[in-house]
């Protein structure tokens, strides 16, 4: 059984959730239910939950200043929220599950049945560390990507990776001074998530951060070299990056 503690400034939001926990996720029971910063912090505290269900608007600030009250988490968290680009990208980063209002009761099942599966408290805090670190200003000069293996937690600055390469629907990280990392997302996941923070498409199954072009090149192919001397080629209909970039 999962305990949980629904945090939301609308009755009729929290009533909902309750009704679908119910019908949709039988094994999760709700425990508390508060509708603010100060009452959320106290419900939590007191009752020791394993999920909270936290919305971003809250009637006396935000969800992230109720989570900016813990040094570290022992909850699962899932993100309630409307739509708000700025916060949606941060969650994505840190690969944190969130809901978008209205509920819909199949998204909600499959990030509590996703959530099941790290509920690690190391791997829940290594989330928890980069959303905060990444929502401490709209533009943090270095953001924290968490990278998803089936048996581990990578969390990464985007400074240092150098690029990224599709394996059908896999996306391979090549990062200045660490191992290589594989995870089961695509490329064009990660182009739309990395795309405002220096990272280019420059040929249908690669990604590079232009940071780290160091040089470009036109024979034999059109390509960049990388900072680690990975030779990476551009497509035609991208040749104008050679202009662009190095």
């Amino acid at each position: 059984m999962v305990n949980a503690v629904i945090i939301d400034d609308e009755t009729k939001v929290r009533e909902v959730l309750v009704l679908l926990l119910r019908n949709y996720c039988p094994n999760v029971h709700v425990i508390g239910q508060a509708n603010s910063v100060k009452t959320g912090y106290e419900v939590i505290v007191k009752s020791n939950p394993n999920l909270v269900l936290l919305d971003m608007q809250l009637s006396d600030g935000n969800g992230f200043d109720l989570l900016r009250k813990f040094s570290s988490i022992s909850f699962g968290l899932i993100i309630i929220t409307a739509y708000q680009e700025y916060a949606i990208r941060a969650f994505k980063y840190s690969a944190i599950d969130y809901l978008l209002k209205p509920i819909d009761p199949i998204e909600l099942s499959n990030a509590i049945d996703r959530l099941s599966k790290t509920s690690e408290n190391n791997l829940i805090n290594q989330q928890f560390e980069a959303l905060l670190a990444n929502t401490e200003s709209k533009n943090p000069p270095d953001k924290k990507i968490v990278l998803k293996t089936i048996d581990e937690i990578h969390v990464i600055n985007t400074s240092e990776i150098i690029r990224c390469e599709a394996h059908n629907n896999q996306t391979t990280f090549v990062i200045q001074d660490y191992e290589n990392i594989t995870v089961s997302k695509t490329l064009k996941e990660y182009e739309d998530l990395l795309s405002e923070d220096g990272f280019v498409r420059c040929h249908q199954t690669h990604l590079v951060n232009k940071k780290h072009v160091k040089d470009k090149n036109y024979i034999p192919v059109l390509s960049f070299t990388m900072s680690n001397g990975d030779i990476v080629p551009i497509s035609y209909r991208k040749k104008f990056l050679l202009k662009k970039l190095a």
